[in-house]
């Protein structure tokens, strides 16, 4: 467990940042279809809290371990249907010399090659695509391009490339990324082909995404820059996955029941629209 006494306001922006595309709160009677994800989000913003509220919930010692055992009762409870994934972002680290769109661009802009500091040293990143999951989800959404091995970390990060980057890496490649502001050297075991539909709201690309595992003893890895902030960000950032509504008329039923649980650990989360 880490301890961080005084977490800056960069903390409550980051929070922010990590709503992804969660929509607008809807109720049963604004959804059509049968099928679909919606996704689990925090209220910890502004709009909702002062930045000393904020600042008050982020600098107590048990909240970081609610976040955790929050997680572990929604990969585990039968109440909601929950998929502990996220379509985010990492970023390749390194000069950057294949096609534009492999990269993401956020609004068609060309981010590749941007320079910053990692570490002390100064380099280049550039964001790709990726689908981020857990063992568990994996094996629910009947997907097989990562083993068991992969989801315990021993010093490198597996990571399964779409089809457009066959002509620029072969399996057993080292990648330098940076994952949520943290250098990780990545590992390619595979490549796949097929685009993943979960379905009409919630679809992946296989042409420019990776996938990549949710690991629980990254505690290992001895050479954070920031030790304490990156494992509060990784506890926020796994909490913010998806339920998967076999009925939309259900929406209500499952909203309650994330909040109790929520509620249960002190914690403020709701589930909205997803993409």
């Amino acid at each position: 467990m880490y301890k961080t006494k005084k977490i800056p306001l960069l903390l409550s922006i980051i929070l922010l940042s990590l709503q992804g595309c969660s929509g607008n709160k809807v109720t049963a009677s604004d959804m059509q279809g049968t099928k679909t994800f919606y996704q689990i989000v925090d209220n910890y913003k502004t709009d909702n809290y002062t930045e000393a509220e904020l600042s008050q919930i982020f600098e107590n010692d048990s909240f970081i371990n609610n976040l955790q055992k929050f997680n572990a009762e929604l990969n585990s409870t039968d109440t909601v249907d929950f998929y502990d994934m996220k379509y985010e972002t990492v970023d390749f680290i390194g000069n950057w010399d294949k096609p534009n769109d492999l990269a993401n661009g956020y609004g068609h802009k060309d981010l590749t090659n941007q320079k910053v500091t990692i570490n002390g040293k100064a380099e280049y990143i550039t964001p790709v695509n990726a689908l981020i999951l857990n063992q568990k989800t994996m094996q629910k959404l009947g997907l097989d391009y990562l083993s068991e091995q992969d989801f315990l970390y021993t010093g490198e990060f597996p990571m399964v490339l779409g089809p457009g980057f066959k002509e620029y890496y072969n399996i057993g490649d080292t990648i330098p990324i940076l994952y949520l502001q943290e250098r990780f050297n990545g590992k390619v075991v595979g490549f796949y082909d097929k685009d993943l539909v979960f379905d009409k709201l919630f679809n992946c690309n296989s042409y420019s995404t990776i996938i990549i595992p949710y690991m629980d003893n990254l505690e290992s890895k001895d050479d954070y820059e920031n030790r304490e902030l990156f494992f509060y960000t990784y506890s926020l950032f796994k909490n913010l996955g998806y339920i998967y509504f076999q009925n939309t008329v259900d929406y209500e039923k499952n909203k309650d029941a994330v909040e109790r649980i929520a509620q249960k650990y002190n914690l403020d989360y709701t589930v909205l629209r997803g993409y």
